[in-house]
Formats: C-alpha cells, structure tokens, sequence
C-alpha cells in the first residue's frame, strides 16, 4: 500500500506549511479532514469545526488534480452566518451521513467554481469553503484563524489494507461504510473453473483479509475461453489454476493464498475457521461431501451451478443457479441441488461459456455482499436460479 507522503503533494504540503491541522485518514477509503476551522453556531458562538473532502491519491500516495469532486462535508453543528441563520445556501445535504472508518458528517456542502469548472487541487477546493465559514465567524471574533501560527505536520493514519494500492473507486464513490461490512477474515473459493475463476475476480476487488483458492486442476487450452483474462499461446504451460490465478491477483490484492489440491472428505476440516466458502466444483458427488461438512461445521456458503445443453435446433438452454446455506437454515439443500453425477455415458457433455460462468458468479457474489449487508436485500433468498431461455429470474425459500 502506497503511504501518503505530504511533501509529495504540493497542494497539502502547502495547506501544512500555513498551519492548517490535515488529519488523513487511510483505510477502506481515503479521507482529509481539516480540523479546528472557526464557525459560528445558531446562538451566535464561535466554535471549532471540522471540514472533510475524500481524498483521491495515485499509486504513489499523490494527490490527483484537478479534484474530481466539488463537495466537501462538515462535522459539527451546521454553519451559520454571524446573525445565527445557518448557511443553507451552500448545504446540499443537510442529514449526517456516514463516510466509513467511523467518519461521520453533519452536513454536506456543495460549492462550485463560478464558471462550473473542477478545482485545480485541494489547497483551493479548502480554501474556499473555509473562507464562506470563516468570514461569518470574523464577524464575531476578528481574532479567530483555521491557522496555526507556525506549521501543524499533518497526522496520517493508515490502516492495515489488502490492497497494493489504494482503493479509489470506493473513496471517489463515497461508499467507504457500505465496503467496511466486507472486511471479513477469512473466504475460500473451492474450484477454479469457469465460475470459481470469476468469482476470485469479483472478490479480489474487495477487502477480503484472506481469499483462499482450493483447486489441484491444471489451467489447460479450454480454460482461457470460460475463464477471467486473455493469456497467451506461450503462457498456456498446464500451470496450476491456484497458481495461475493466484499470480495474476496476488499482484492486486495482498491475500491471495494457494491450496494446490482438492478437497475430500479428509481434508474439508481445513475449512473450519472460516468466515465463508464459495463452492464451484463440476462434479454433484464432491458437492455433497462439502455441503455436508460446511452444514456440519456451521460455516455459511453459496453453491454455485450451470446446467447447459444443446436442444433439437443446435441451440444452448439452460439455468445458472445459487444456492445459500447458513447455520441457521439449510433445510432447503437437499430439495433443490442435484447430488447425482449424471450418465455415464460418451453423450454427456458439461457444457460451460464464458458469460454464463461470469453471470453465474456475478448472481453469486452479489448475494454474498447483500448477505454482509452492502447492498439492500428484501427477498432473503436462499436459491435462486436464471433460465436462459424465458430470461426468467426465480427466487424461492425465503426465509
């Protein structure tokens, strides 16, 4: 992870050098606050506030310029001007709102240049919403400054991430309280194929301490074209899938841990302290042996399941399918997975495409996060199928 570094940022290292107090906090997102900026209260009181922007960096702990972003946000009792009256004029949301890693804001400001263009930096995207603070505040006590007289190094927290580098699609989106709820310990993905490899990629963009890749298959020449990436021909070894994946993740986020083999009946208790199994095997008889000790060891998972063929016109129809277990319920298992191998014979044929296994993966992972309460769930589904051919959507089992 890439440490912010205030003399590599002209902007900040310009804010610190006047006494402002930068406090930059980096953990799910980035975040400046700029504290100790003189308000005036509704009963007409100077006090102390704190201005926060999120704080977009480069893999280099950079600034990025100009701001994409106009707003900023206050923690505090909503400014007023100096007769009490609070400056609505440039409050656009005046409910508190929670930016993530326990920041919570009062009200949120949006100020814009005058002809609408973006700030060149954040020395004068600060600079300006303190001003609009600060003179009200004057008006009041002509001795009050958000500045310090001598410089005030800036205090940078920074939390132990997964990540390489920073995570900026959740800072530039503001949703750094939604992502907090995906920092889980421990998760294992349980087979590498078409599905199992999409799934690591969806997951290996969240904050997963440890992502733990179970699968003893060989990446071959048919697994390109259902899988995640465009290797090429010189790249097509037979490596291991765990290693394989594992060395194109691993260079994104930090917990990417490799099980060269598979699981059994004798090994599946290596999956007892974890916090969640995502099951994307081929075959129904080694699904029953894990759904049956992960149901046993009380350790939640989605299962996951394609089931495509050719009809009479040389067409393809078929369903993907997830299916949750938790502690609590999983009564459903056995109603609604298929547990048989199926024909032993040279017809039978497990027919995967690439964006049938994304989707399928996609549908997963999406239950997974409405699961941890990222995004909003009021079905509560615990297996759900797509039908390809009535693009039908069925969710059942509610609990």
């Amino acid at each position: 992870m890439s440490e912010i570094q205030i003399n590599h940022s002209q902007d900040l290292a310009k804010l610190e050098a006047e006494g402002f107090r930068l406090r930059i906090i980096q953990g799910t997102a980035d975040h400046l606050l700029v504290e100790g900026i003189p308000a005036v209260t509704s009963e007409g009181n100077v006090v102390l506030g704190t201005l926060y922007s999120p704080l977009e960096t480069n893999t280099d702990g950079r600034t990025i310029n100009p701001c994409s972003s106009h707003q900023c946000w206050w923690i505090g009792e909503p400014p007023c001007d100096s007769t009490g009256r609070v400056m609505t004029e440039m409050i656009s949301n005046p409910d508190p709102e929670a930016k993530g890693d326990d920041i919570e804001t009062r009200v949120g400001f949006s100020r814009k240049n005058i002809d609408k263009s973006p700030y060149n930096n954040y020395y004068e995207k600060i600079w300006t919403y303190v001003r609009l603070i600060w003179h009200e505040a004057r008006e009041i006590d002509e001795n009050c400054d958000p500045r310090s007289e001598k410089p005030v190094p800036a205090v940078v927290e920074t939390q132990n991430r997964v990540f390489h580098y920073p995570d900026m699609a959740t800072t530039r989106s503001g949703i750094g309280v939604a992502t907090s709820k995906l920092l889980v310990d421990k998760v294992a993905i349980v087979g590498l194929g078409g599905t199992g490899s999409y799934i690591l990629d969806l997951l290996a963009k969240t904050p997963i301490n440890e992502i733990h890749l179970f699968d003893g298959d060989t990446f071959e020449n048919h697994n390109p074209f259902r899988s995640p990436g465009a290797p090429s021909k010189d790249e097509l070894t037979n490596p291991l899938k765990v290693d394989w994946f594992g060395s194109i993740y691993e260079k994104m986020h930090k917990g990417i841990i490799r099980h060269p083999y598979y699981l059994t009946g004798e090994n599946i208790n290596e999956l007892d302290s974890y916090n969640f199994v995502f099951v994307a095997v081929d075959k129904p008889t080694v699904r029953k042996v894990i759904l049956e000790n992960l149901i046993s060891m009380k350790i939640p998972f989605i299962d996951t399941g394609m089931d495509v063929s050719f009809d009479t016109k040389d067409m393809l129809g078929g369903m993907c399918r997830y299916t949750v277990g938790t502690e609590n319920y999983h009564e459903h298992i056995q109603e609604v997975i298929s547990f048989d191998d199926g024909p032993d014979n040279g017809i039978y044929r497990n027919i995967q495409v690439a964006d049938l296994n994304m989707l399928n993966a996609a549908m997963a992972v999406t239950k997974w996060k409405k699961y941890l309460g990222f995004y909003i769930d009021e079905m509560h589904e615990h297996h759900s199928t797509y039908t390809l051919s009535s693009h039908r959507l069925s969710k059942e089992d509610k609990s």
